[in-house]
Formats: structure tokens, C-alpha cells, sequence
């Protein structure tokens, strides 16, 4: 759908000096990306796997996943950030529009899915419709406090890729992107040391990777324009 409606678009696109990429270029561009995917998507694998050596996970996984399914599209909404920031790209280094924006859209993200915790939506949604043990309730407003914190941090997090992107440094977001494994995993096994409920484990740890990659690929964008 995303082809057919850019179609006219593309045949008005004017040519350009520049050479087109080759496919070799595109691919050595496009691997640290696909390398940094896959760095995000195997920490929720290592989370789940520490989450379930909590106390109770048959009750605190269900309600951590529970929580997860109203943050997670809203998480994916701020992660737009990164096709902003390349569709506006900063004239300086001083001009921080995006990362404004990133920050207030990503605030406003997080907090949509807390109407859910509120009495009454949280009984229909959670309840009635998720099949949820009542006693739950409170765990799942706890961790869905914790996941409103996950939109603004992916916000940041895609903000900085997508200037990384623009600068054509995809290794930076590979090292963004190993760094939120490493910070997720620490910040789970050290939850679980300290004795925190597993719902709680994720709702803390998938945030922290999110700044903790920002702040690296930001640091390391900030070494290469020095």
C-alpha cells in the first residue's frame, strides 16, 4: 500500500547530481540496522526468561504481558520518531526541534494506555476482557505505571537514531542498540537479586535500555561532529 500510494510522488522525485547508492552500499548500510534489531527484540526474550524466575510468574508474567499489550502501540507510535527526524532533519547542531518534540510526544504517549487503570476501564478492559484474576489489579496498575515511562524513552531512543541515520552512521545505532540489551539484562538480573516482582522487572528494565542506548548513540553522535 506504502508503494502504490508513493508512486506519483516517486516519478515527480527531480534527479540529482549524486550517484546512485550501489547494492553493496545499501547492504553494509542496512546490516548494523538489521544486527541492532535483533538486539531489541532478544532482550525481551532474556527479560521474559529472567521475569520467570521471580516468585509467582504464573501470576506476574500474565499481568507484565497484560500491561505490555496497551504500552507496546504506543511505544511503536514514538518509535516514528526516527522517519521525523529524516523527514526534518536538523539545519545545526543547535537546532533541537525533533528532540523537543520526541520528548513531548513520547510524554503524551505514556499516558494514554494509564486511562486503562483508572476504576471502571480497568475492570472492563482488564477483568472482564482479559480474563484477569481481580486480585491482579493492583500489580497491573503498578506495572502500567512503570510502562508509561516506555513511550518517552523510545521517543528519545528513535530520535537519535534517525540522526544517525541522517548522518549516515548505522554503526552508531548498532552500538545503541547493544547497549539497551546489556542495560535491560543488568537491570533485570539485578531487579531479581533485590527481590523485585517479575511484572515490575520489565516495566523498569525496558525503559532504562531505551535511555541508556539514547544516551550512547547521542554521546557518540556528539564525538563525531566534534
Amino acid at each position: 500500500m506504502s508503494w502504490a500510494f508513493a508512486r506519483p510522488f516517486l516519478k515527480n522525485q527531480p534527479s540529482t547530481p549524486q550517484h546512485a547508492p550501489r547494492l553493496r552500499e545499501l547492504f553494509w548500510f542496512n546490516l548494523p540496522l538489521t544486527m541492532g534489531g535483533y538486539f531489541l527484540s532478544l532482550s525481551t526474550v532474556l527479560l521474559a526468561g529472567i521475569m520467570a524466575r521471580a516468585p509467582e510468574p504464573e501470576r506476574m508474567i500474565p499481568v507484565y504481558y497484560l500491561s505490555l499489550g496497551l504500552a507496546s502501540p504506543v511505544a511503536f507510535a514514538a518509535s516514528r520518531m526516527q522517519t521525523i527526524v529524516l523527514a526534518f532533519p536538523p539545519a545545526d547542531q543547535h537546532r533541537r526541534q525533533t528532540l523537543r518534540f520526541a520528548a513531548a510526544a513520547g510524554f503524551v504517549l505514556g499516558l494514554l494506555p494509564l486511562v486503562f487503570i483508572l476504576p471502571g476501564p480497568a475492570e472492563f478492559y482488564y477483568v472482564r476482557l482479559q480474563n484477569l484474576n481481580p486480585g491482579d489489579l493492583d500489580w497491573v496498575r503498578q506495572t502500567a505505571a512503570g510502562l508509561a515511562l516506555l513511550p518517552l524513552a523510545v521517543a528519545l531512543r528513535a530520535q537519535s537514531e534517525g540522526l544517525a541515520a541522517w548522518l549516515k552512521k548505522p554503526l552508531i545505532v548498532l552500538c545503541g542498540h547493544a547497549v539497551f540489551l546489556l542495560t535491560a539484562s543488568a537491570a533485570g538480573i539485578l531487579a531479581l537479586s533485590a527481590g523485585m516482582p517479575g511484572c515490575l522487572i520489565g516495566a523498569a528494565s525496558l525503559p532504562l535500555g531505551s535511555l541508556a542506548s539514547s544516551a550512547t548513540m547521542r554521546l557518540a553522535l556528539k564525538r563525531h561532529r566534534a
